[in-house]
């Protein structure tokens, strides 16, 4: 979406798609997570979930994975990355319950995201 077609959109809706696109990496990453994660069962619940919002409104979704991808190439205080999947996601680690092993979850989600997003653009071609 370019500027020209946020000019066309309601005030509200412009700050909103304007929030959206400033905010800070890691509160797009707890929203994701706790969007999609959180109350998820499985990986496959959450790819289910994620190819249906990237069908229909998948505005944000680009720029989480973004965020989500830049929380994982830059190096974060230790407990971060476990902070996320254990509260953000309300999942244990059993495996490798380190940052360590938290990053193979959250780059499982990357991947899952990243091919719903690809999915659905391959579709509107």
């Amino acid at each position: 979406m370019d500027y020209e077609e946020l000019s066309e959109l309601p005030e509200w809706l412009r700050d909103r798609i304007l929030e959206h696109l400033t905010r800070p990496a890691m509160d797009a990453v707890q929203d994701l997570l706790q969007t999609f994660v959180e109350d998820a069962c499985s990986l496959d619940e959450v790819r289910q979930l994620m190819r249906s919002v990237a069908r229909g409104q998948p505005m944000f979704l680009p720029l989480q994975l973004e965020a989500l991808e830049s929380i994982l190439a830059e190096p974060q205080p230790e407990g971060t990355l476990r902070w996320l999947v254990e509260v953000d996601c309300n999942w244990g680690i059993d495996d490798d319950p380190t940052d360590r092993g938290a990053a193979v979850v959250l780059r499982q989600i990357a991947d899952i995201l990243r091919d719903a997003i690809e999915e659905a653009e391959a579709a509107r071609r």
